[in-house]
C-alpha cells in the first residue's frame, strides 16, 4: 500500500449489458473541471451579450431605430444570448447525467435533450449569418467611397467571402444536427474543419479591409485625430471598426488549428473511454 496514489485510484460501472466501465478519480475530475471552464465562458458570453443587448437598446436614439443595420446588430446579440444560454443548459440536461456521460447509455436522453440541442445549432447557424451581414453592411459604407472599379471588386469579394462562409456553415449544420439525432459525431469530419477554416477566412478578410482603411486614414492624417478638424462619422467607423476586428482576427488565428474534438451540444466521449463502447442508437 506504500504506492497507493488515492487520487490515482478507479471505481467501477455496471452497464446494462453486463459490462464494467473503470473510471480513473483523475480522469474524472479533469473532465468535470473542463466543463466548468466551459460553463464559466459560456455564462460569461450571455452577461457580455445581455448587458450589450440592453446598453445598445437604451442608449440609442429612438430616430435611429429605423436603421437596418442597427437592428441586425440586435438581433445577433438576442441570438447571441439565447444560444450561449441553450449551450449552458446542455449541462443540466440528461446529456451529461454521470451514469449515461461516463458509459455513453442514452437510452434515457428525452426528446426535449434532442430538440434543445438542434435548436442550439440552429441559433448557432442564425447568429453566423446575422454577423456575416453586418460585416457586409459595415464593409459597404467603408468600400462605397473607393473609385468604381475599386468599389465594385471589393463589393463582389465581400459577398463572396460571406456567401462561403454561410453555405459552408449551412453544410456544417446539416451533417450537425444529423450527428445530434443519431447520437454520433459529425460525418464527413472535414465538413467541418473546412466551415471552420472558411469562418476564420471571413474575419481575416474584414479585418484586413477595415484596417487597411485604418491605415490609410492614419497615414493621411498624421495619425488617429486630426489636428483641428474633428472625427466625422466615417472616420470613427473606420477607426472603430479596424480597431475591434483586431480582436475577432487574433482569436480566428488559432481557430484552424483549434477545432475541439467533441462538440458541447453533443454527447461526450470522455477521456480515457475504453473504444469498444459504443451508442445505443
Amino acid at each position: 500500500m506504500s504506492h497507493f496514489d488515492p487520487f490515482r485510484q478507479t471505481f467501477e460501472l455496471v452497464k446494462a449489458d453486463g459490462n464494467i466501465i473503470r473510471v480513473d478519480v483523475a480522469v474524472l475530475d479533469s473532465a468535470n473541471q473542463e466543463n466548468l471552464g466551459i460553463c464559466t465562458n459560456y455564462g460569461s458570453q450571455i452577461g457580455a451579450s445581455f448587458m450589450m443587448l440592453l446598453t445598445i437598446v437604451a442608449m440609442t436614439p429612438s430616430i435611429k431605430l429605423i436603421k437596418v443595420s442597427l437592428w441586425i446588430h440586435i438581433l445577433a446579440l438576442v441570438a447571441s444570448t439565447i444560444r450561449m444560454t441553450l449551450l449552458a443548459v446542455y449541462f443540466t440536461s440528461n446529456w451529461t447525467n454521470f451514469y449515461a456521460y461516463w458509459t455513453q447509455d442514452y437510452s434515457r436522453i428525452t426528446a426535449g435533450d434532442f430538440y434543445r440541442s438542434v435548436a442550439t445549432e440552429t441559433m448557432s447557424l442564425i447568429l453566423l449569418i446575422l454577423v456575416q451581414v453586418s460585416l457586409g453592411i459595415q464593409a459597404w459604407a467603408l468600400v462605397n467611397l473607393l473609385p468604381g472599379y475599386w468599389k465594385w471588386f471589393f463589393t463582389g469579394l465581400s459577398c463572396f467571402v460571406s456567401t462561403a462562409a454561410i453555405a459552408w456553415r449551412i453544410a456544417f449544420s446539416v451533417i450537425q444536427v444529423e450527428a445530434i439525432l443519431l447520437i454520433a459525431l459529425p460525418n464527413p469530419d472535414w465538413i467541418r474543419y473546412q466551415s471552420t477554416i472558411i469562418g476564420a477566412v471571413s474575419v481575416f478578410y474584414y479585418c484586413a479591409l477595415f484596417n487597411i482603411k485604418l491605415l490609410v486614414h492614419l497615414i493621411k492624417n498624421r495619425g488617429i485625430l486630426p489636428t483641428r478638424q474633428g472625427l466625422n462619422a466615417m472616420e470613427v467607423l473606420v477607426i472603430t471598426n479596424g480597431l475591434l476586428m483586431m480582436i475577432p482576427g487574433k482569436l480566428a488565428r488559432g481557430s484552424p488549428l483549434q477545432v475541439p474534438r467533441r462538440i458541447p451540444q453533443l454527447p461526450r466521449e470522455p477521456a480515457d473511454m475504453p473504444k469498444q463502447q459504443s451508442s445505443p442508437h
